[in-house]
């Protein structure tokens, strides 16, 4: 039994039903070492989840140990190492799968076969633009997205349990993003996200996520406490939230709280 699988067996009875598909996309793509970064944004989402349930402290440990032994083992895997960069590449598979869903919606006649295929992406869709949340607020065409893919999986479901097979058109379909699409994006394989070079980096301001998980790339930091990166990324965005209302002295005081948690981690501070 993989570390996945044993981790699955943990999933408290009250998580099962909302984070059981996510150890399924988690698992078909961490079989292949170019995508096992998938796997770990999956997993990064599943212990955030979880931990909103103070008593899955153990459930909550053993999926974190789980991460930053896929961080250890994977020391060069870019997408893993940058959130910005993670983000992106799950936002362009998003996209990908969109467009292959929405293809495969168009066919007149489908198979039980077809549509079982279909009905995969349709909840990896809805999968991972969940796990999108870990970067911070889902961008809306993607939350539409994922509630568009979620609705057909389960329509396609409840098909193939009344022994359908046959009908089907675009009506249902789903349109990415304009900002992922056109004759310039680069193309993937649902299977092989794009590698981190694809991705140039401007220089920008650190996100909250960036601030939060700042200790990883810092050769002088302490390990910090899940649940003080959980508490400062809240700040962080409570401040970021106050700064777009232009109330400075929000944003001043939420941002030093933060800070404040973080300084004992850090000694640059």
């Amino acid at each position: 039994m993989s570390v996945l699988d044993t981790l699955a067996t943990q999933l408290p009875q009250e998580l099962r039903v909302k984070l059981m598909q996510h150890f399924g996309i988690a698992k078909e793509y961490e079989k292949n070492p170019q995508t096992i970064s998938i796997a770990y944004y999956c997993l990064m989402y599943i212990a955030n989840e979880a931990f909103k349930f103070p008593k899955e402290k153990q459930f909550v440990s053993n999926v974190l140990d789980y991460l930053e032994t896929t961080k250890r083992n994977n020391p060069h895997d870019d997408i893993i190492k940058s959130m910005a960069t993670g983000q992106e590449t799950i936002e362009e598979l998003v996209t990908v799968l969109v467009e292959e869903t929405n293809e495969a919606e168009g066919e007149e006649i489908k198979s039980p076969d077809q549509l079982r295929l279909l009905m995969r992406k349709h909840y990896t869709v809805g999968g991972l633009t969940d796990v999108l949340s870990v970067f911070g607020p889902v961008k809306e065409d993607f939350s539409t997205l994922g509630k568009i893919a979620k609705n057909r999986a389960v329509a396609i479901f409840r098909e193939l349990k009344a022994g359908g097979g046959g009908g089907g058109g675009a009506s249902s379909g789903m349109r990415p993003p304009e900002s992922n699409t056109g004759a310039n994006a680069p193309a993937i394989s649902p299977s092989k996200p794009p590698a981190a070079s694809a991705y140039p980096q401007m220089p920008q301001m650190p996100s909250a996520n960036a601030a939060a998980s700042y200790h990883d790339q810092s050769g002088g930091s302490k390990s910090v406490p899940f649940d003080v990166i959980s508490q400062a990324q809240k700040l962080f965005r409570y401040a970021n939230s106050a700064l777009e209302h232009e109330d400075v002295a929000t944003a001043m005081k939420n941002g030093e709280q933060a800070l404040q948690l973080l300084r004992p981690y850090n000694n640059q501070f």
